[in-house]
């Protein structure tokens, strides 16, 4: 009597009987040559396992020579792997199981079926059960191969959407290639001319570095000499030796080392540049790009009710009306400055501020936090990072870096590094850096604008918020 196991091995899973040149497919399963050519005589196109559903698109069957020799010796010693109901016996009663329990799914022997537990179930005969199972197992396999039909025909039309959407992927990679190899130009060349002149005004100075450790070599040797001089004769222990020429050892020995000047390590910010050097460069390639970065806009709920903002939200001017307007938690009560409607939580930005010929003005970022119904300074401990011109700046301690200059910008160019605790301001014609703040930030900033009051007369221009 074969095992269970043995006769599994050795069955064909498509006609349940003792394999007949067994072949094996790719998937490494086994079936009767004729019975896997039948069962896909009348699939077309792609074929799959019956047993693991696995597709292939091509019908390759390969003979499984050791199977075959295995079964072909079974048969010699007839073991009769096809007989089911002369193989397979009872564990228990070790008698032949002829008869299926319906309630426990399971075949079982005469014996087991007269026992109490089966008594009360619904046993039929074996061959009876196996009939109702394979016309089961054949209105199965006629849904899945209805399944697997669909899913070929699925499979189809996927592969044909990923050969169009590789399609348009290339065509959009050429565009992109196209697009950046014109920036990449712009670029290198750019950064060939800005490493250019880094060399030629950086070189003066390691010149002049170079120069200073050069004396201070000099200075070295001398002292190194003096030294070895002394150590030399304070070894010699017999007085007259010792005392030889002594007068012009002490005075040749008498040297003062004199420092030969310092040089920052540090590049003056001439030539370092800041952050604004790289905007620079960016705004020279806007014309290469698309489409336009987006500009902001002032959010009027949180402005003064002196200050006016024209109807596309792009600028503000003071007013010498107190327009009567609810007080609301945004607006601010005692300072004419107003917020943008956009916010930042995190990156890179930057923007700029048409300020005209304006005597007085207020220009940065500060916290959502920050106090807008009573007076405070305008201070980084705050949450204010802004500079500005105003007469009471230095009261509201606002840094007034505009004054000493020669030339008063027109416009502002403002660069917020959020991770990187870092609020820049520059001339934004020229993009000559004015100030830095740097500073950690833990909650969403806006950016403010002050135009100031018009009390000289002189101020009545709007603070404007440029196109980028």
């Amino acid at each position: 009597m074969a095992s269970p196991d043995l006769s599994q091995e050795l069955t064909c899973p498509i006609c349940l009987e003792i394999f007949t040149e067994p072949v094996s497919l790719e998937c490494e399963h086994h079936f009767c040559r004729s019975c896997i050519s039948q069962s896909w005589e009348k699939v077309p196109g792609d074929i799959s396992c019956p047993q693991c559903r696995q597709v292939f698109t091509q019908r390759n069957i390969r003979p499984a020579r050791t199977l075959a020799n295995i079964v072909e010796k079974l048969r010699v010693l007839k073991v009769k792997v096809t007989q089911p109901e002369e193989e397979f016996y009872c564990q228990e009663h070790e008698e032949k199981l002829k008869l299926f329990c319906e309630d426990e799914e399971r075949a079982i022997c005469v014996v087991c079926g007269m026992s109490r537990v089966h008594k009360v179930h619904s046993v039929i005969p074996i061959k009876e059960a196996a009939q109702i199972y394979k016309n089961k197992l054949e209105t199965l396999l006629e849904t899945l191969q209805k399944q697997m039909d669909l899913s070929l025909h699925s499979k189809r039309e996927g592969e044909d959407g990923i050969s169009q959407m590789k399609t348009e992927v290339e065509r959009l990679r050429n565009e992109i290639h196209s697009e950046f190899e014109k920036m990449h130009k712009f670029l290198f060349e750019k950064e060939e001319l800005m490493k250019t002149e880094l060399a030629q005004k950086s070189n003066k100075i390691l010149e002049e570095m170079e120069k200073i450790l050069k004396e201070t070599l000099g200075e070295m040797s001398c002292l190194e000499g003096a030294i070895r001089d002394l150590q030399s004769r304070l070894k010699i222990e017999e007085a007259p030796e010792f005392l030889k020429d002594i007068q012009d050892l002490v005075k040749r020995s008498q040297m003062e080392f004199h420092e030969a000047g310092t040089v920052s390590t540090q590049l003056p910010v001439d030539i370092d540049g800041g952050p604004f050097k790289y905007i620079n460069v960016w705004r020279e390639m806007r014309a290469l790009i698309s489409p336009a970065v987006a500009s902001l806009t002032l959010y009027p709920k949180t402005a003064n009710k002196y200050l006016i903002i024209s109807q596309d939200w792009t600028s503000v001017s003071f007013g010498n009306e107190n327009k009567y307007l609810p007080n609301n938690p945004e607006r601010f009560q005692l300072y004419c400055c107003v917020l943008s409607c956009q916010s930042f939580t995190s990156g890179r930005h930057y923007w700029e501020v048409g300020l005209g010929n304006k005597t007085d003005w207020i220009v940065g970022v500060c916290r959502e936090s920050v106090s807008r119904k009573r007076r405070i300074t305008h201070s980084p401990e705050n949450g204010f990072w802004v500079i500005g011109r105003y007469l009471e700046c230095k009261s509201l301690k606002i840094l007034d870096v505009i004054s000493q200059l020669k030339v008063k910008p027109r416009k502002l160019g403002i660069y917020l590094d959020y991770e990187g605790g870092q609020v820049s301001f520059c001339d934004a014609e020229d993009m000559s850096h004015l100030y830095t703040f740097i500073d950690t930030f833990t909650e969403k900033l806006y950016p403010i604008f002050s135009p100031c009051n018009n009390k000289s007369g002189n101020n009545s221009e709007p603070l404007t918020l440029l196109t980028c």
